[in-house]
């Protein structure tokens, strides 16, 4: 935008936490890119693995739930998650597919309550034993996601929602619960489009819009499939598409759109997204896809034909959008959460069970899959330095991560892993590595800051990383002129060189000492950009708060 133009309307900004994922605040940058934030995976933990007969196979389609003391069987914030799981006999192309639950007040301890919902019979030759299954599905139909239903017109007793694909024409169907761990299936399709609920199937509910009902899934779309003419693979429906509804989780839904479209910079051919794995976080709309490599049947291990054609290995990556039906863009196609170390053994075509990652088949991300550890926190003065993402990871590949891990890979490792992520820390807006300056800068669009509380200040905060020998420093110009604002300027302001996920900005006033109170600018009348100069420094949010 031209120097004596102004953005109508000006963009507004409320307090809170403002992320840097995409240009959304970006008038104009310069040697600035947006990665991916740096992922810390604890295999040595997993948060559930296999322990009973009933759940020899943790299949990969999770969700996870952060679960409101108000909500809680408890009486205090907990943790929920949900996952797929199934007997060493089963094979889940021919059997119906439990829902197990864990739960933890803490995100470190899990525990798997043991009910009489769906007891265990071991073929039917035992005595019956209470389990943590609290929900089955219909032969080879899947679990979607778990999410709360904070619409006004949903009654208490149904606040808890999962989706779930039912019928063999896979339509997407909703279970409710009052508490999480007692269901009711659905009589009835949430959405009236059959395929919908190929692969997992994620719903959320957020106060965007006046409040919004937002439905990912996979469809056989008419934009031409990479994977079609990959030699063994089946013609799948490999593209994620998004829906919404500002009813009900039943709609009237609009028309299905594809949420980023597949093609360069990635593989034309024996590649797709597979899952629509989703978060809505500080306002912004995060897609965690899979990036599927197919292989050819030759190259799978797996015993039967069905599972062979449709085998190969996944990673974690990572596409955003502060809106819900998108276009969704990726900051990077590389892997947000990538395959561990390990090599396929030639004869089985498994992954090496003794000499590789836990993780090192394939991975796939949880449904709504953040744990924030200040959820369960009282009071939250100083915020967690750290917040976790729940992710999948197998030693097998995708035949045998799906249908037949327990009965034919055994010895192979399966199991559901937190990494550790900076808090705020999806998205990093950085300087180049390329450029050995490390020197950028951009200035904002024109905005409007948040009204005036009575007697207090107006503080801005900044979560960056920024290196020893780095800077950051910020001036608020006039959103009609561009001049710089008396006492905000880039001389005036107290350069930043740390690393902290709340840095206070100060500027110097006329009698020598900082102030960190931007009220003076609020309503200011042609409102107010703020430009930033940085040197080898990662910018992950801003953060406005009244005090």
């Amino acid at each position: 935008m031209a120097r004596g133009e102004i953005s109508d309307p000006l963009l507004p900004l409320n307090t809170g936490v403002h992320l840097f994922v995409d240009n959304y605040y970006i008038e104009n940058s310069s040697s600035l890119q947006f990665q991916n934030g740096k992922i810390e995976k604890d295999l040595d933990h997993p948060l559930v693995h296999p322990e009973y007969p009933w759940e020899n196979a943790v299949h990969f389609y999770t969700s996870f739930l952060q679960v409101p003391a108000d909500l809680s069987i408890h009486g205090k914030a907990m943790y929920l998650l949900y996952y797929a799981c199934a007997a060493s006999y089963q094979v889940l192309f021919n059997s119906t597919v439990s829902v197990c639950v864990a739960n933890s007040t803490d995100g470190i301890n899990w525990q798997k309550p043991l009910l009489w919902y769906y007891p265990f019979t071991a073929n039917g030759t035992q005595s019956a034993r209470p389990t943590n299954i609290v929900f089955v599905t219909e032969t080879n139909e899947f679990l979607g996601s778990i999410f709360l239903d904070r619409g006004k017109r949903t009654p208490r007793l149904e606040i808890f929602k999962m989706t779930y694909e039912n019928s063999p024409q896979r339509f997407v169907y909703i279970g409710t619960s009052p508490d999480g761990f007692k269901w009711t299936a659905g009589t009835k399709p949430a959405h009236p489009k059959a395929g919908l609920s190929d692969t997992q199937t994620v719903m959320l509910y957020s106060g965007n819009n006046g409040g919004e009902y937002v439905l990912y899934g996979r469809y056989n779309s008419d934009v031409a499939n990479t994977s079609v003419y990959c030699p063994g693979s089946w013609s799948d429906y490999r593209h994620a598409v998004v829906t919404l509804s500002t009813e009900s989780a039943f709609g009237p839904w609009t028309e299905s759109v594809e949420a980023f479209p597949l093609g360069s910079p990635d593989p034309i051919q024996c590649f797709d997204n597979y899952n629509p794995a989703a978060l809505f976080y500080n306002n912004v709309y995060f897609l965690f896809p899979s990036g599927y490599l197919h292989w050819a049947q030759s190259d799978s291990g797996a015993p039967i034909q069905r599972a062979a054609q449709n085998d190969g290995v996944m990673d974690i990556r990572l596409a955003v959008s502060h809106l819900a039906h998108g276009p969704f863009t990726f900051p990077t196609r590389d892997p947000f959460i990538s395959r561990g170390i390990g090599t396929v053994d030639p004869k089985s075509k498994l992954v090496n069970g003794t000499g590789s990652d836990r993780d090192a088949g394939f991975v796939f991300s949880s449904a709504n899959g953040l744990l924030d550890p200040d959820f369960i926190r009282s009071d939250v003065v100083t915020p967690s330095a750290w917040m976790y993402h729940v992710y999948w990871g197998s030693q097998t590949t995708h035949a045998g991560g799906g249908a037949f891990l327990g009965r034919y890979w055994p010895d192979a490792y399966s199991g559901i892993f937190r990494a550790r992520l900076r808090r705020e820390g999806y998205v990093s807006l950085a300087t180049l590595t390329s450029d050995p300056t490390g020197k950028g800068w951009f200035t904002s669009k024109v905005l409007s800051l948040p009204e005036k509380k009575d007697g207090q200040q107006l503080l801005l905060y900044i979560n960056a990383e920024i290196a020893t020998a780095g800077y950051l420093a910020i001036q608020f110009e006039d959103g009609l002129t561009g001049n710089p604002i008396p006492g905000f300027t880039f001389d005036e302001c107290k350069t930043l060189h740390g690393n902290g996920i709340r840095q206070l900005l100060e500027w110097k006033t006329q009698n020598g000492t900082y102030s960190a109170d931007l009220t003076p600018l609020v309503n200011y009348p042609n409102g107010v950009r703020f430009h930033v100069h940085v040197g080898h420094t990662k910018l992950y949010a801003f953060i406005l708060s009244y005090v």
